[in-house]
């Protein structure tokens, strides 16, 4: 008896909206980026926020992680008062408020000028670069809380660190006020 063939049948890989751990999303440019640049990139949608606003001859830490929530509540157009500041306590709910902000944009691209303090080597407890490394570590968590849950109509997210190479910053310390911490891989852009 002949034996039956089974038909080819060609799999299709759809996006199922969750986030591939393998994907760069991470850069760093030494130089401020042009919009020539950004569009180049794809990028339409662009929040820029500035670290040296954060930074203060006084405060320290506390008041960089105030002044960074401030202006990413209003940049990134959230709901409800603004948190007191980005901190482990206000994390969860910072983090959900993001989710809101990537969404309805299409790819968003977020410019995060003068992470570093240019004219210095790099110092990981400088304050704003301690809250430039919560607010990344808090828009990779909510993009992939947001993707997890196939929240409808969630951007791409990608964040550009301006003012430093990944050569001077090859990861990014993330420390919290709570004492937990990790790093990032950054890619030169």
């Amino acid at each position: 008896a002949a034996k039956e063939e089974t038909p080819k049948v060609e799999t299709v890989v759809e996006d199922d909206g969750i986030a591939n751990d393998d994907e760069t999303w991470l850069f760093s440019v030494r130089d401020p980026m042009t919009t020539e640049e950004i569009s180049h990139m794809g990028f339409t949608n662009v929040i820029l926020l500035n670290a040296d606003r954060w930074r203060s001859d006084e405060g320290g830490e506390a008041v960089a992680a105030a002044s960074a929530a401030g202006d990413i509540h209003y940049c990134f157009g959230m709901k409800g008062d603004p948190l007191d500041g980005i901190t482990a306590g206000n994390r969860e709910q910072m983090e959900e408020m993001l989710i809101g902000g990537f969404c309805g944009r299409g790819d968003l691209l977020v410019v995060i000028q003068n992470a570093t303090i240019s004219a210095a080597p790099v110092d990981y407890s400088e304050p704003g670069l301690v809250v430039v490394g919560r607010l990344v570590d808090m828009i990779e968590s909510a993009f992939n809380k947001g993707s997890e849950n196939m929240t409808p109509d969630l951007a791409g997210v990608s964040v550009v660190l301006e003012g430093c190479s990944a050569a001077d910053l090859p990861l990014l310390s993330v420390t919290w006020d709570d004492g937990t911490s990790r790093a990032l891989e950054v890619t030169s852009a």
